[in-house]
């Protein structure tokens, strides 16, 4: 498969990956997302005005979780300079995640202790997601776990590339780049959703195995940083 073949693939399987999370944890996490946490904070706020609880300033956990996961991760990748490893070990957390949901299925308590614990290691394993994609941006075609950016970036490439003559070529082939990351997001947020509204976070064991797989046997080991 061609380098860039293998980057599209790669691209679509991270923003595949953020979606499903993000949704599975906020369906069956009790509405904590786990890819971009800062939306936590709109949903305390909104917990808030309707009828709090002193559980719901427990989502707040996961900005220091989230922002530890990238320090620890920073801190990693300063020792191994390997993308591919970081990934894995990503994949790994969330393998964890998906046994301990499994192993605890019969309770269904999103406000559990437990299953709020399960939530905050997927918010951990995202966080790695996260700083991987800052320290290796030019391996994705853009932020692969937020898409308000990505919206922003293919509207200005659409009007660039098919409504002005400047670089048009140039637009199309990164209008199509980001299209992927958008689409990606949006299967894998659909999907996580169905799939968690039915069998809880056990589920993200898909993402797990589909990053595990690809990262050990499909992205090109000797890839340079």
């Amino acid at each position: 498969m061609e380098n860039n073949s293998l980057k599209t693939l790669s691209n679509f399987l991270l923003v595949f990956v953020a979606g499903f999370a993000d949704t599975a944890t906020f369906t069956a996490g009790n509405e904590v997302f786990s890819a971009h946490v800062t939306g936590n904070f709109v949903v305390f706020g909104y917990k808030l005005m309707n009828n709090p609880q002193l559980a719901d300033f427990k989502i707040l956990l996961t900005f220091p979780v989230f922002v530890l996961a990238v320090y620890l991760t920073g801190v990693l990748n300063n020792k191994l300079k390997d993308e591919r490893k970081l990934y894995l070990l990503m994949s790994l957390i969330l393998l964890i995640a998906s046994a301990l949901a499994y192993f605890n299925y019969a309770d269904d308590n999103q406000k559990s202790i437990f299953n709020f614990s399960v939530v905050l290691i997927i918010v951990f394993a995202m966080g790695i997601q996260n700083a991987v994609n800052k320290l290796y941006d030019k391996s994705t075609f853009g932020p692969t776990t937020v898409m308000t950016g990505n919206v922003t970036k293919a509207t200005l490439d659409f009007c660039n590339a098919y409504l002005s003559g400047d670089k048009a070529e140039e637009k199309k082939v990164s209008f199509k780049r980001v299209l992927v990351l958008i689409s990606g997001f949006l299967i894998g947020c659909t999907l996580g959703a169905l799939l968690a509204g039915k069998y809880g976070l056990s589920v993200l064991i898909v993402p797990a195995v589909l990053v595990f797989l690809y990262y050990s046997f499909v992205f090109p080991k000797h890839q340079e940083a």
